[in-house]
């Protein structure tokens, strides 16, 4: 009847092989031109718009450190660049360092490009790299990929050091300050920075965080801080807000 054949047909799918993708080899690299779906994949094109959105912020406000309220994408993208720029140099460094990846490239924050840096050659990339191993040519072509884009943003002026988040001791010191002025220890959430991070210790404190409870929740307390109170008032608020609405 009908159910047999919707077992058939599910035994049919069942049974199906799967294909495996072919690994490339040292041949499909040599003599040929990096493939269009390579050159334009997603996060090439992603990094043409957001590289154009932070070179017109640049050329309106003379900077390239772009505040999240302004464009909380563009503030994310220019801080993953700030991680990449690190992660790229350790790169470099496990494959034997610049004169081995890149070598007669010259200085990678070399300001004498300016802004007359010549676009990407994927062909020249080709031929930097078809003579290596597989696996090795791959790397290359990302390092040198990224180095070209490293040194794009430089010609934008950009900026590589990071903002040190304040350590735990540093917001005890915020936080006492806060008390005296105030009288008490319950940081609204739209009070500077700190009133963030002390909404996100409250989170740790809820969820019994290990690291929190054991090494820094005892310090809290030591200040007269207890997290029970401060969770247990922003508990009754949310609560007289539903009733109000209710």
């Amino acid at each position: 009847g009908a159910n047999d054949d919707d077992t058939d047909g599910s035994e049919e799918k069942k049974s199906k092989p799967k294909r495996r993708r072919r690994r490339k080899t040292k041949s499909d690299y040599e003599g040929s031109i990096v493939p269009d779906h390579i050159v334009h994949s997603p996060s090439e094109l992603n990094f043409e718009t957001m590289f154009d959105k932070l070179r017109q912020f640049q050329q309106q406000h003379g900077t390239c450190s772009v505040p999240k309220e302004y464009d909380s994408q563009l503030h994310t993208w220019v801080g993953h660049w700030k991680s990449r720029r690190k992660q790229f140099e350790e790169m470099v460094a496990e494959e034997g360092g610049p004169d081995v990846v890149f070598p007669g490239l010259g200085d990678i924050d070399d300001k004498s490009l300016g802004k007359d840096l010549p676009e990407y050659d994927y062909e020249w990339e080709n031929e930097r790299v078809h003579q290596l191993e597989p696996i090795k040519a791959l790397r290359h072509r990302h390092l040198l990929r990224a180095r070209h884009r490293i040194q794009r943003l430089n010609t934008l002026g950009f900026s590589w050091t990071m903002k040190k988040k304040p350590k735990f001791e540093d917001r005890l010191v915020q936080l006492q300050a806060f008390i005296d002025e105030f009288g008490h220890y319950n940081v609204p959430r739209e009070y500077t920075d700190l009133g963030e991070w002390f909404h996100k210790v409250k989170g740790k404190f809820v969820f019994q965080t290990k690291l929190f409870m054991e090494k820094q929740y005892p310090k809290l307390l030591e200040m007269g801080v207890d997290m029970s109170v401060a969770v247990e008032g922003r508990r009754r608020r949310r609560r007289k807000k539903k009733s109000d609405v209710t």
